[in-house]
């Protein structure tokens, strides 16, 4: 059932279409045939919209996450890094005294895979947007792609591992990197 949890759309519009054709045939059963289907996709939407899956709660961490680093909130992004990853938030540390994000940064192409022991998740994202660089306020259009580790622990999920990968070979480089 994840597949219908993770995304209903195409068979929300399949039902859609079929209240639509039911309707425009004009057969004796059509109304009745698309009031159903009418139904059945409100019905979906509303569960749909009351499931969140793991992979959507990590998705909503990453935006949490880029949305504390454009804010500068160290606090928050110590929060959101697991203890057992120390050197993460020293990481994220030495980031912010080295670059500001501006609100145009965005996460695109975002997939979260979750491992089979149910507790941890992979994501791979591309990261897009200016930064500007702390000391001589340079203003710059950055291209990034990421692979994170994510572990759910404490009732909440956790980053552990940070990858930052070149754009185009996706081999791996430094966090900090200047690339």
């Amino acid at each position: 059932m994840s597949w219908l949890t993770e995304n209903p759309w195409p068979l929300l519009l399949m039902l859609a279409g079929t209240a639509l054709v039911a309707l425009i045939l004009g057969v004796p059963k059509g109304r009745s045939v698309a009031i159903i289907c009418v139904l059945a996709a409100v019905g979906l939407y509303l569960i749909e919209m009351s499931i969140v899956t793991p992979a959507e709660e990590v998705e909503a961490k990453l935006q949490t996450m880029l949305e504390a680093f454009q804010e500068r909130n160290q606090d928050a992004i110590d929060r959101a890094i697991a203890d057992e990853s120390p050197k993460l938030r020293e990481s994220a540390a030495q980031g912010l005294e080295l670059v500001t994000l501006t609100n145009d940064f965005h996460i695109k192409d975002l997939e979260v895979t979750l491992r089979s022991d149910g507790v941890t998740a992979d994501a791979h994202l591309r990261a897009n947007g200016t930064l500007i660089v702390n000391q001589g306020d340079a203003a710059a259009r950055v291209f990034t792609r990421w692979q994170t580790v994510w572990k759910y622990s404490g009732g909440d999920w956790k980053l552990i591992e940070v990858k930052r990968l070149d754009p185009v070979s996706s081999q791996e480089i430094g966090i900090l990197d200047a690339r």
